[in-house]
């Protein structure tokens, strides 16, 4: 958005706040770099340079927390006020998390950030035996990570198929197949009840009281829009940021893009 911006408006002033310590990524690529395909550096879509040359300011580690939409300013969690003539939120989203006991275990992540992809690959130094919970696309590329790290690795999917929304029964079969040649196990219609072990990780229960064993347990469940900040300020929200065709929100100067905003009821 800022390239974009800067691209129509050169002279335009564009600053960007972020929660990250780090530059810009592609989160598709996070799990090449868990597998160890690529570096940090690899990772970044562009060099620091790169901002400058395009004259976007960005400030990273700059978590904002709260908009005041009729002074026209955001305030950091810091307590700085930074004034705004428009606003782009672009907040994103977090993973969803289904309703499982004991979530909370040492040994349980998601995978979003660099910071997550760093505790996973850290954590999987001490661990024989990966459980990731969903078998849609980026359950199915993380397990591939997670395999590549060593791991034994299962997959629980609660569907009766693999990529429902992608394949039919054929082409899910197929799928299975390869996946299982790859060495990495797939349970099917199954639902996880719970997170076993005490204070660690020890495996899981599925609902119908089979147990999987493993010390690392990844859940990769979908993601739910980032709205909190939005909602706080005042601005319209449904399960997203409700944008109309043009991007904006219910105050004309302050705009939603990406995984945050929802438009004429999708995400």
């Amino acid at each position: 958005a800022a390239k974009t911006i800067k691209k129509k408006s050169p002279e335009a002033e564009v600053e960007v706040y972020s929660e990250e310590l780090y530059h810009y990524y592609p989160r598709p690529r996070l799990i090449e770099f868990l597998a160890g395909e690529l570096d940090l550096d690899g990772l970044y879509f562009y060099s620091e340079n790169w901002y400058e040359e395009k004259g976007i300011k960005v400030h990273l580690d700059s978590r904002v927390e709260k908009i005041i939409p009729l002074q026209r300013k955001i305030m950091l969690s810091n307590g700085k006020e930074i004034s705004y003539e428009r606003l782009l939120l672009a907040t994103g989203s977090s993973p969803s998390l289904p309703p499982i006991k004991n979530l909370e275990k040492q040994g349980v992540f998601t995978l979003r950030t660099v910071a997550d992809a760093l505790a996973i690959k850290d954590y999987a130094k001490k661990a024989q035996n990966a459980v990731v919970i969903g078998g849609g696309v980026l359950g199915l590329e993380a397990a591939r990570g997670l395999k590549a790290l060593g791991l034994n690795v299962t997959v629980i999917e609660f569907f009766p198929r693999l990529l429902p929304r992608q394949l039919d029964g054929d082409g899910a079969g197929i799928l299975k197949r390869l996946i299982e040649n790859m060495g990495i196990n797939v349970f099917l219609n199954s639902a996880t009840s719970e997170i076993l072990g005490n204070v660690e990780a020890r495996g899981i229960l599925l609902s119908d009281h089979q147990r999987v064993n493993g010390e690392l347990i990844l859940i990769s469940a979908g993601i739910r829009s980032n709205i909190d900040l939005a909602k706080q300020a005042g601005i319209a929200v449904n399960k997203g940021i409700v944008v109309n065709n043009y991007l904006a929100t219910n105050f004309s100067n302050i705009y939603a893009a990406g995984d945050v905003a929802e438009h004429q009821g999708k995400i």
